[in-house]
């Protein structure tokens, strides 16, 4: 019962969040400004809910077929989001530089194997290329600070719950099949912490869909490098 109202309250959430990404496109221009979260976001909702719930049944996919191309394009989707904020020469190849790694190891791994099996390995790239980029980020901000508060960018918002989601993804996807055999509560229960934690992480990223209009125009201090 428990499992199937956190299921239920991540569709919500996942919907409000793509809803608003597309009124603030649609109503408030802000497709620049929000750095087309909504294309993400809508990716996400066609996955993970619609994709679970009617694509799949009804087109008789297997679901390899529509979380594969999303692993690759969420990826891309953030070298894109992240880029946008960088200034300097050595940010751009650094962040240029793990989303090639993680796209091609993903089409490594997912190849070799063949489809419609999924290698698991393709979601550690995601995971890892999140954790990565995001932590860039924090990197990036401590070292050219500017003169607005942290919170008020949606960049915080998006990379917090990128951090958040993937050092708890990271350590699920390690100790899940170990705790499944060591004691199958407390995998219950390492479950159920992760669905809060896919909430969660949507939930903070419509709080970073309110900060649109801090982020395009900042001014640093300086650049050095």
């Amino acid at each position: 019962m428990i499992d199937k109202i956190l299921d239920y309250t991540y569709d919500i959430v996942v919907a409000i969040a793509m809803i608003y990404s597309i009124y603030l496109w649609v109503k408030k221009g802000y497709t620049a400004k929000q750095k087309y979260f909504f294309l993400y976001l809508v990716a996400v909702f066609i996955v993970d809910v619609l994709g679970l719930v009617f694509i799949r049944k009804a087109f008789k996919i297997h679901q390899t077929y529509l979380f594969f191309p999303f692993i690759i394009f969420s990826i891309l989707y953030f070298r894109y989001f992240y880029i946008q904020d960088y200034k300097t020469k050595k940010d751009h190849y650094f962040l240029n530089a793990i989303a090639a790694i993680s796209v091609g190891m993903s089409l490594y791994f997912q190849f070799s194997i063949g489809f419609p099996k999924f290698n698991n390995n393709v979601f550690l790239m995601m995971i890892l290329f999140f954790l990565l980029a995001s932590l860039q980020w924090f990197l990036y901000i401590i070292r050219f600070v500017d003169e607005q508060n942290i919170t008020v960018k949606q960049s915080f918002w998006v990379s917090f719950a990128l951090l958040f989601w993937s050092i708890f993804a990271l350590f699920r996807m390690y100790l899940g099949t170990w705790l499944y055999n060591y004691n199958q509560d407390i995998f219950n229960v390492i479950n159920f912490l992760f669905s809060i934690c896919n909430i969660m992480m949507y939930s903070f990223f419509i709080k970073g869909l309110r900060c649109v209009d801090y982020n395009v125009l900042r001014t640093f201090n300086s650049f050095k490098k």
